[in-house]
């Protein structure tokens, strides 16, 4: 009897070995997606000078520091979508000191989709800093625009003007490489794999059999 039920045990063990294989098997396929369908689109990007007082459309950052996926150019300034998805782009400038009417804009396909407006008085500077997260179709194409009356300054080092942006989702896939039910769930939101219905049965089942068993060990 006991070995009736050593053995029936190790028959349990390798039918819940084979089920998580098949669990992580069905996973891996879901992750593996992330990667097909586009490596990482990230780019950061700095002015090397001053923007003083005058229109700029677009704004050039020609030191490039970070460009994977080699969508944003510095000959031109803009950013090109490289496939359909939710980007995010940052822009910082550090405000020149004395009276200015400081607005920048993010620009997509020629028109401004968001103004960033900062002003200081005297002396004072800051950094300003803003933020835009857009849906962009393949192709698209994203820059910034200085309005005349504003001033931001930086140094070869200093990299205080700078633009940079990163794809964070691609059809219903974030780029943190897991595929969840929302394409780009809120903060605080609950994330989840979606399985197969055939995934769940098999956890059911094997609870179940591991219950039963269990039961069996002990009450005899």
């Amino acid at each position: 009897m006991i070995t009736l039920k050593v053995f029936s045990f190790f028959i349990v063990v390798l039918f819940e070995t084979s089920s998580t294989s098949a669990v992580s098997a069905e996973r891996i396929p879901r992750q593996t997606v992330v990667t097909k369908q586009g490596a990482a689109v990230l780019f950061y990007a700095s002015y090397q000078g001053s923007l003083r007082d005058i229109e700029y459309n677009p704004i050039i950052f020609n030191d490039v520091v970070v460009n994977l996926g080699s969508a944003y150019s510095n000959a031109t300034g803009m950013f090109t979508a490289p496939v359909d998805g939710i980007y995010q782009f940052v822009f910082a400038a550090q405000l020149c000191r004395g009276d200015h009417n400081n607005v920048w804009g993010f620009m997509l396909k020629g028109v401004r989709k968001m103004a960033c407006h900062a002003q200081v008085s005297g002396t004072d500077t800051t950094l300003n800093t803003c933020f835009l997260m857009q849906e962009l179709k393949k192709g698209d194409k994203v820059s910034v625009k200085q309005f005349p009356g504003s001033c931001a300054w930086a140094s070869t080092t200093s990299r205080t003007i700078t633009f940079s942006g990163v794809l964070l989702a691609s059809e219903g896939v974030s780029m943190l490489g897991v595929k969840y039910v929302n394409s780009c769930p809120l903060p605080g939101q609950s994330s989840r794999l979606v399985l197969s219905d055939s995934t769940v049965l098999r956890a059911a089942l094997l609870s179940v059999v591991m219950s039963l068993l269990m039961c069996w060990l002990l009450c005899d």
